[in-house]
C-alpha cells in the first residue's frame, strides 16, 4: 500500500498546469492557443466615434455563439485610406504572427445573414460616413474567433467599428 506522501505527490503531478514549459508564441497542445488572450482594439488617447461609442454604452449587444460575448468598440490609429489586408490588419491588432494569422475578409451582408447586426453594421457605416465596412473573422485557437466590424474614418487616421469574441465549437 502506497504512503500518504507518495499518494498526495501524485495529487498534486495531476493538478499540475498542463501549459507549464510552452512558449507563449507556440500553441498550446493543451488548449492550441497562441500567445495572450486578447488583441488591441483601441490605441492610447483614441475615442471611439459617438455612433459607435453610443449603441455600445447600454452594454446590451452581443454576438451570438456558444459563449455569447459582448461587442467592444475598436478606434486604431491607422493612417490609411483603404481597409488592410489581411497582414496589415494583424499588425495593428498585435497578433503574434502577423504573417501566419487565420485572417477572412467578408461583406457584412454575407457575415449578417438573419440581420441581427445591421444596427451595428449602421453605426459602423455611419461613423465612417459612408464608407466601405468589411468584417474581419481572426481565429484565435481551435474553437474561438474574433469577428471586428470596421471601416476607415473620413479623414483616413483611424480604424473604427466594432469587435466581439464567438466560440464556434
Amino acid at each position: 500500500m502506497a504512503s500518504d506522501d507518495s499518494y498526495l505527490a501524485f495529487l498534486n503531478n495531476a493538478n499540475e498546469d498542463p501549459s507549464l514549459g510552452y512558449p507563449r508564441d507556440r500553441p498550446d497542445p493543451a488548449t492550441q492557443k497562441v500567445g495572450g488572450n486578447s488583441f488591441k482594439t483601441r490605441d492610447e488617447g483614441v475615442s471611439l466615434p459617438s455612433p459607435i461609442a453610443k449603441l455600445l454604452e447600454k452594454g446590451d449587444r452581443f454576438y451570438v455563439s456558444d459563449a455569447d460575448e459582448p461587442f467592444e468598440g475598436v478606434a486604431l490609429k491607422f493612417g490609411e485610406d483603404m481597409l488592410p489586408d489581411e497582414e496589415k490588419f494583424a499588425s495593428l491588432i498585435n497578433h503574434p504572427n502577423p504573417a501566419d494569422a487565420a485572417i477572412e475578409i467578408f461583406d457584412p451582408v454575407d457575415w449578417d445573414r438573419n440581420g441581427q447586426y445591421t444596427d451595428l453594421i449602421d453605426a459602423v457605416t455611419e461613423a465612417s460616413e459612408g464608407r466601405d465596412v468589411k468584417v474581419y473573422r481572426v481565429v484565435k485557437d481551435s474553437v474561438r474567433v474574433e469577428y471586428w466590424v470596421v471601416s476607415v474614418s473620413v479623414d483616413g487616421k483611424l480604424l473604427v467599428g466594432v469587435r466581439a469574441l464567438a466560440v464556434e465549437s
